[in-house]
């Protein structure tokens, strides 16, 4: 039932696509990269900045959920939270940027990788802290304790993805805003 809700809403609320300068049937040529707008370059390099920023609250995290310690900072987490969403999105605007001045137009899915890189390092980090931190030994407590954490990082790719890809689209939207094509 809420798929055919979604469905009709998204169909009929928001419409058609309104793009703000006239797009070229064709697509053109890309020309030669630099190291640096390579797009595996730049998503593994984009995601360093946002988890940077959360990995120190990651630490306290781990610990409450693994080590069974009391997590009382909720207000903290909110703020490192909002952090995380401001440093997303503009390190998804740079490197839209740095792509879009290569004459690069296959943004997108760039956009989306660059900011859901984070929770790679968050997968890295968390292997990190079962060896060192953790007491946990054999199959069963390996396999549960990377399958949760898995999970939490896909779920984290997707936030931070959705998240640095909105707001890299209004970056763009706004900035094709002001071409005047006579």
């Amino acid at each position: 039932p809420l798929t055919v809700l979604g469905t009709i809403l998204g169909r009929h609320w928001n419409g058609a696509t309104k793009f703000p300068c006239r797009v070229n049937a064709l697509p053109r040529q890309i020309p030669e990269h630099q190291w640096y707008t390579h797009p595996f370059t730049i998503i593994m390099l984009t995601g360093w900045l946002p988890f940077g920023s959360i990995f120190i609250e990651m630490y306290f995290i781990f610990t409450s959920f693994w080590n069974y310690k009391f997590y009382y900072v909720y207000g903290f987490m909110l703020l490192v939270f909002i952090i995380l969403a401001i440093v997303s999105v503009c390190v998804t605007i740079v490197a839209v940027y740095f792509l879009l001045n290569a004459e690069d137009y296959r943004w997108p899915w760039i956009s989306f990788l660059s900011s859901a890189s984070t929770s790679f390092y968050v997968f890295l980090y968390s292997i990190y802290y079962f060896f060192m931190k953790t007491n946990m030994t054999g199959f069963l407590q390996t396999a549960y304790y990377f399958s949760y954490m898995a999970v939490f990082c896909f779920a984290l790719g997707l936030m931070c993805g959705t998240i640095g890809s909105f707001g890299s689209t209004i970056f763009v939207k706004r900035i094709f805003q002001n071409i005047h094509v006579d």
